[in-house]
């Protein structure tokens, strides 16, 4: 056989290999309303610039039927390519062949493929669409195969070994494509962002068989591990999806708001946005009544470069906003209070999702702006005595603050009282930057509550208890004037108009864009309380 020949042949052997299970099994792919693993890797890459790893790959023997069939890939699309110019590496699990179950191959390839993404410094995405493990290839007989290991890794022999490896390190994203059960399901949990696509992507520990096998209780695959459960419940979804087009394009936008990995910064583009740009229309965003809540969202659109903000994690936690936008181009990390949502309390789950967007922020060099308007939290004894441990989260987003060495700006619009000052970062956790609205209030409590333990005997017996209390409030208010006694205290540098909202942070994301990292100890890692 000359070359001619063998080329001839090579090519034939791809062009088989590359239809994934074949016409019948794409045809219910696409009845399912799913795109096949090839269609989704098309679609997250830039046109023509995908190179597949591991083509030929077949999954180990393994003494049962199943081996007589043929599975091109072990089910796996691997490789690289560019998403808007930048090099990603992904993998994608093949539905259409033995429903992309994992096996020992496939595991070998993607924590191959994870390993090269970490040495190279580039991203990596994960298209999950999986039955869960094949139990064949778990039964089957070990000399029918060869032990796995990755060089580099320290030994690991799973795949899921290569995801904590690489956290912080490169941006790890995961998007939920189909059903991902058992053992599949850590890998996703443990990379740095989650997008679900509702309704047909499900994540659990168990099936619903599995579960009905032990537990004798019929569940749905919705009520177990559905996309809106994880939106909603769970927190395990930072971005929920309709289509895998839709999924797809999201992946490719967040992309573009991170580094290739840990050494570099995002990168800066010309949105075309005016830095200098005033908003009038902001003078007329906080209520006069205290007790009506403002729209943080028009706030956040109105300082950003051309309104445009990505938010991570609407649906769960909502009393707190997170998300990615850019200010003169730079992508920034924004944490914001929301008011129109149980008045922006701080509780259990606004310090989880807080502390881990403030620590995904700090490991790919993103800084960070806190937009604070909250009561802080607001106690019960439900609260207090719950199973969660609410002192245990309120910590989280304290840790992250004090441990980031990103620049890290702190607004208050209107009100943070209490514990919010330190979940929201104050001038001794080593933020870089105090700024208030003249609406901003930074106390202990609110005015009502700090008369009554101030000046309680003097209530207690009073003949008009209620007119002794109000004279109490306005005495405070006039004395202890916010936001200028904080400024006085200097827990606030400067006071700002609103329109200059913009222009003032932008200025100083500039200065501190230099900023150098503070000399620390050397230390193995820090030690949060999960």
């Amino acid at each position: 056989m000359d070359m001619k020949q063998k080329a001839l042949r090579l090519a034939t052997v791809k062009a088989r290999f590359g239809h994934g299970g074949g016409p019948e099994a794409i045809k219910r792919q696409h009845a399912a309303g799913k795109l096949t693993a090839w269609e989704r890797v098309e679609l997250l890459f830039d046109p023509g610039t995908f190179e597949e790893l591991d083509l030929l790959t077949r999954p180990f023997r393994t003494g049962f039927e199943i081996d007589n069939r043929e599975i091109p890939r072990d089910a796996m699309i691997t490789g690289y390519g560019e998403i808007n110019g930048r090099t990603v590496y992904a993998a994608a699990h093949d539905y259409t062949l033995a429903g992309g179950s994992q096996a020992s191959t496939q595991m070998m390839k993607l924590a191959k493929v994870i390993e090269q993404a970490r040495n190279e410094g580039y991203p990596y995405v994960g298209i999950i669409d999986s039955g869960g493990r094949r139990l064949q290839d778990r039964l089957g007989k070990f000399g029918y195969r060869v032990p796995i290991c990755i060089d580099g890794c320290g030994g690991g022999q799973l795949d899921m070994f290569s995801p904590p490896i690489a956290s912080g390190i490169i941006p790890q994203i995961s998007l939920m494509l189909g059903p991902c059960y058992a053992g599949a399901a850590y890998i996703p949990m443990m990379s740095d962002f989650l997008i679900f696509r509702r309704k047909l992507s499900f994540m659990s520990i168990a099936s619903p068989a599995l579960l009905k096998a032990v537990t004798f209780q019929e569940v749905s695959q919705d009520e177990i591990g559905g996309a809106l459960l994880h939106a909603t419940t769970t927190g395990s979804c930072d971005i929920l999806t309709d289509s895998d087009e839709e999924a797809l394009q999201k992946c490719r936008k967040l992309l573009g708001f991170l580094p290739s990995n840990w050494k570099e910064k995002p990168p800066i583009i010309d949105t075309g946005d005016n830095p200098a740009r005033r908003d009038e229309k902001l003078m007329g965003l906080v209520p006069q009544d205290p007790s009506q809540p403002m729209d943080m969202h028009r706030l956040i659109t109105s300082i950003v470069d051309n309104g445009e903000f990505f938010e991570i994690g609407s649906l769960w936690a909502p009393n707190i906003i997170t998300g990615y936008a850019r200010m003169a181009g730079r992508t920034v990390g924004i944490v914001a209070n929301n008011p129109m949502e149980a008045h922006g309390s701080l509780d259990a789950n606004t310090c989880d999702k807080e502390a881990h967007f403030v620590r995904t922020c700090d490991c790919f060099n993103v800084p960070l702006i806190f937009l604070v308007d909250t009561p802080g939290f607001l106690p019960s004894l439900e609260q207090e005595q719950s199973r969660e441990g609410l002192e245990r989260h309120a910590a989280k987003p304290v840790f992250a603050i004090c441990e980031a060495s990103v620049p890290r700006i702190v607004l208050y619009i209107r009100k943070c009282y209490g514990a919010a000052r330190l979940v929201m970062g104050s001038r001794g956790m080593g933020v870089d930057s105090v700024l208030a609205w003249p609406s901003g209030e930074l106390r202990a409590m609110d005015l009502e509550s700090m008369a009554r333990q101030i000046y309680k005997k003097e209530i207690a017996s009073a003949n008009k208890a209620d007119e002794v209390l109000a004279s109490k409030v306005k005495f405070l208010e006039e004395q202890y004037e916010e936001p200028y006694n904080s400024a006085g205290l200097m827990a606030i540098e400067d006071i700002i108009s609103p329109p200059t909202t913009r222009a003032v942070l932008i200025n100083r994301l500039k200065r501190l864009s230099k900023k150098q990292h503070a000399t620390r100890p050397w230390k193995k890692q820090s030690l949060i309380r999960l």
